[in-house]
């Protein structure tokens, strides 16, 4: 049984409500009024012959087999997620309808290029983990050294963005507005007593804990 469509929703929104304790049918069947597709009886007992979850007083659970079906999903939608945010600027309040369809049209080569221009992020835009790709575990180490944020860098240093760490667009808007975007390269010239950082011909103040935030590449 290969597990598409209406099937991967269910496995995906039964991952999400376990990430927070426990999943009923009641909160499963909720959720999928609210998104526009139908959770009967009928397809969870299939689910559950299949051996992809169980079912037990009402509660659901994924098996082993259903959270190797499942993680993959949540991984592309929430690097969608970043993808639109970090690079696209989009808030993350506005990413859900993109990143479900994204999740599922990404090819795996892709995901993890995908993933490795955002600097392998741990967390999606609105803070849930993203699950861990083989891309991640290969580049694990060389990234904690490679990707590094603007104030762990000295005067001098020049940084090719791969993504901002933050879900507060009001501050991503403003970063946008000064050109400072994933993909754009910038130099630090100033540590103290505020962050000064050139693009092109600007030159622009930081906060300390903004500064914190940007991650990048060196040059």
């Amino acid at each position: 049984m290969k597990i598409v469509d209406i099937n991967a929703e269910i496995l995906e929104a039964i991952w999400t409500f376990e990430e927070r304790g426990s999943c009923s049918l009641e909160n499963l069947k909720t959720r999928a009024n609210h998104a526009d597709y139908v959770v009967d009886d009928e397809m969870l007992s299939e689910l559950d012959r299949s051996g992809y979850l169980t079912i037990s007083n009402s509660e659901i659970s994924l098996t082993d087999k259903g959270k190797n079906e499942a993680r993959p999903i949540i991984r592309r939608h929430r690097l969608a997620e970043r993808l639109l945010t970090d690079v696209l600027g989009m808030t993350p309040e506005e990413t859900e309808e993109s990143a479900c369809e994204y999740e599922h049209v990404l090819a795996p080569g892709l995901t993890e290029a995908i993933c490795t221009l955002l600097g392998h992020p741990r967390e999606c835009p609105h803070g849930s983990p993203i699950p861990e790709g083989e891309c991640c575990k290969r580049a694990d180490v060389s990234v904690q050294t490679a990707v590094k944020s603007l104030d762990t860098l000295e005067v001098g240093d020049m940084i090719k963005i791969a993504y901002i760490r933050t879900d507060d667009h009001v501050i991503i808007n403003k970063l946008y507005s000064f050109g400072i975007s994933p993909g754009k390269t910038i130099k630090i010239r100033q540590k103290f007593p505020t962050f000064v950082v050139q693009i092109d011909h600007s030159q622009i103040a930081l906060e300390k804990n903004i500064a914190e935030n940007i991650y990048g590449l060196k040059n």
